[in-house]
């Protein structure tokens, strides 16, 4: 009698895409703004979700690692509602700081983008969007598995590295 082999195959996502989070970190205001997002399917833009998450600044790694894991899990396909706003909720993480203006935001929040290296994402590649005038920017990488102590650690590290310019 021959016994048939059987081999097993990894199940594939319903639908392949890479997740990501926005996160913004002012010293100024002492806070942590974690915002999730949408993708429109028949477009293929980005847009962000209603509510964000704040934390302190001196929030523990701990927390602000397992903040981004779960916010990242949020992220979903959405048709756009074409009644929602793009000057009242277009931008919810401004809505979500202490600031009176856009300008003052783009100041005053350092931005670091949190998406998946593939679509599978199982590992997360972190970078800084600065735009200043040095133009360098931080890119590393970590496992989507890790302790949520080690990504809010280093999310905090490229935040504080020597290169940010706070002026």
């Amino acid at each position: 009698m021959k016994i048939k082999s059987i081999t097993f195959k990894a199940p594939e996502p319903k639908l392949k895409i890479i997740k990501n989070v926005f996160i913004y970190i002012s010293e100024k205001h002492s806070q942590i703004i974690i915002a999730p997002f949408y993708k429109e399917p028949n477009q293929g833009y980005r847009y962000s979700q209603e509510k964000c998450e704040v934390l302190p600044l001196n929030s523990p790694y701990e927390a602000i690692g397992e903040s981004i894991k779960r916010n990242i899990q949020k992220f979903d396909i959405k048709e756009y509602d074409s009644t929602r706003s793009s000057k009242k909720d277009g931008y919810t993480a401004f809505h979500s700081s202490k600031e009176k203006s856009m300008r003052g935001f783009e100041k005053n929040y350092t931005l670091i983008d949190v998406s998946g290296l593939t679509d599978r994402n199982n590992t997360f590649r972190i970078q800084t969007r600065l735009g200043y005038i040095n133009k360098l920017e931080i890119t590393s990488t970590i496992s989507a598995h890790c302790d949520n102590a080690e990504l809010g650690k280093l999310v905090m590290r490229m935040f504080n590295s020597e290169i940010v310019d706070r002026t």
